[in-house]
């Protein structure tokens, strides 16, 4: 019985998923979509960037090769922060 409820749920949550990511049910006309594509893309705001500790965490890493000198100074990694 737990057997056949579990087989019978498994089946509602695919044919619920199928369902759900089928395309939208509202369907434009071609004439709506010309005249949306008319207006434009509206009002663009510029995005303000926040720190965040992802960010950080991503920074860029670049390995310097200069190895003509022989210094000590010139090896290893340089770390930059993010752009911003």
């Amino acid at each position: 019985m737990i057997l056949a409820l579990k087989i019978f749920g498994g089946l509602l949550a695919f044919v619920l998923g199928v369902w759900l990511g089928l395309p939208g049910r509202y369907l434009q006309t071609a004439q709506e979509i010309e005249e949306s594509m008319a207006r434009g893309p509206g009002r663009q705001r510029k995005v303000k960037r926040h720190f965040t500790p992802i960010a950080w965490l991503q920074r860029q890493i670049s390995v310097r090769t200069s190895r003509g000198d022989g210094s000590r100074r010139s090896r290893g990694f340089r770390l930059e922060l993010p752009d911003e």
